[in-house]
């Protein structure tokens, strides 16, 4: 018998975890005697995370404290999760896909997921010396130059690996998901701008409901090779080290990984955290250092295929945010933040004529 998926925070006792963590290399032999949940950390639209404080009978060189994370309360949230695999692929992003990259994400320390009871549950690193991002409060341009940095940690090792698309973590081949969302996302566009009346202007709603009619050839790409992108890449999904013993900066929220052109994520996290004006005077340099640090991992990538890969990944903020608005978990930050993300993303996606490259590709 496996060990038991445990995925309320309430269910977690010593001697659950004790084991949980002797599996992942932590307890080493040792014995936590007393667990006490310190309350849940950030907003939780997706999941909920929380910290718990652990008492060792031996605590010499063994976490005081440990991150949890566990499915969403909200039983909408909940079951698109499971059902739409968002958990299973965090779970296997820890399990098995974080070794055959260099990103600099928590360490997992256990990892469980039960399809037939509805269970998941993360043990995570700590980063007590780190703060999370602000989607609201922004990014510095510095701040955005540890995050290509860790894009090209993210990209550089699978690029062009035929091998990523035949793992577990994607079910469904790149034909079939492009048919999914050619199905799917019209009626979610519809749901969003009908929950939300008259919230966007005539040319963003323009846009999102034609996007509905080519997001299918969209999803296929642009020609270049796919590696994996984290697919929700932007401030909230960052901690910054506070201390020179923290890392500069790690990425959280593995929910969202797929497939695809590297330049989504940096035209999601530019798309989505600045205003237009900010962000033009952004693109070119952070672009130039992207292909400079692929160039520097053995990549040749031209820069006018980057550039229209960047255009291409425009729309994926406006898919993330119009699916977000109708299935994420209610919240009055939440909503503030995915409808700013809307916004600006369909702006970015406007401004470039991403809808013109997909045509013509």
């Amino acid at each position: 018998m496996g060990f038991e998926v445990r995925g309320e925070p309430s269910e977690i006792d010593a001697a659950w975890m004790t084991g949980a963590l002797e599996r992942g290399g932590v307890a080493r032999g040792a014995t936590v005697t007393s667990v006490e949940f310190l309350g849940f950390v950030g907003t939780g639209q997706m999941s909920r995370n929380g910290r718990f404080a652990l008492t060792w009978d031996d605590p010499r060189q063994r976490p005081l404290t440990v991150m949890g994370k566990f499915p969403s309360l909200d039983p909408t949230c909940r079951t698109a999760a499971f059902q739409g695999g968002a958990y299973r692929k965090e779970y296997l992003f820890y399990a098995e896909l974080s070794a055959t990259v260099r990103v600099r994400a928590p360490q997992c320390w256990f990892a469980g997921f039960d399809d037939e009871r509805a269970e998941f549950v993360l043990l995570l690193e700590d980063l007590v010396e780190s703060r999370g991002g602000d989607h609201l409060a922004g990014i510095t341009v510095d701040e955005v130059g540890l995050a290509v940095e860790q894009a090209v940690a993210l990209h550089a090792p699978r690029w062009g690996d035929a091998s990523l698309a035949a793992h577990p973590a994607f079910p469904a081949t790149a034909p079939e998901r492009a048919e999914r969302l050619r199905l799917g996302f019209p009626a979610i566009a519809q749901a969003c701008l009908g929950q939300h009346p008259g919230r966007f202007d005539d040319d963003v709603t323009a846009l999102i409901e034609h996007f509905g009619s080519t997001i299918g050839r969209w999803s296929l790409g642009s020609g270049s090779p796919v590696t994996l992108v984290h697919g929700d890449f932007r401030p909230d999904n960052f901690l910054f080290g506070r201390t020179p013993g923290a890392p500069p900066l790690a990425v959280v929220d593995w929910q969202t990984y797929s497939p695809g052109l590297g330049p989504t994520d940096l035209a999601y996290l530019l798309g989505g955290s600045f205003e237009p004006a900010a962000r033009r005077a952004l693109e070119a340099d952070v672009l130039a250092a992207y292909r400079s640090r692929l160039a520097a991992a053995g990549i040749d990538y031209p820069a006018a295929d980057c550039w229209r890969d960047y255009r291409w990944g425009s729309l994926h903020g406006v898919m993330i945010a119009v699916t977000a608005l109708v299935v994420a978990a209610r919240t009055e930050r939440g909503d503030e933040v995915l409808t700013l993300m809307a916004e600006r993303h369909a702006r970015h996606a406007l401004e470039l004529d991403a809808l013109g490259a997909v045509a013509s590709a």
